[in-house]
């Protein structure tokens, strides 16, 4: 009873793919066209990108080599204009405590 029903289905699904596929030779030279009109401006916007990556990359890395050697020259900069002594300090602990009196 299941197969007659999903036979009889499948028919009414193929008839019906069959109407809708009734279209003529224009219809379908059309919507040919038409993916291939949409394929070519695809692949026109995927162009396009690729080489403005290529532009721009280098240039954004120079940008950024650019910034980063200003940041290392102030670095180094800040290191010898402080005075000796500043900033530097030596942590511990005293354990003993000698005097020696030398005079």
């Amino acid at each position: 009873m299941t197969s007659f029903f999903f036979s009889q289905q499948a028919n009414s699904w193929q008839q019906m793919f069959r109407r809708s596929q009734s279209g003529g030779f224009f219809s379908r030279l059309f919507a040919w066209l038409m993916l291939g009109v949409l394929m070519m401006v695809g692949l026109l916007v995927v162009v396009t990108v690729l080489l403005l990556s290529w532009l721009l990359i280098p240039v954004l890395l120079y940008k950024k080599r650019r910034v980063m050697e200003k940041m290392r020259q102030a670095a180094s900069a800040q290191r010898y204009q402080h005075a000796p002594g500043q900033g530097e300090i030596i942590e511990g602990v005293i354990t003993e405590v000698k005097d020696d009196v030398r005079r």
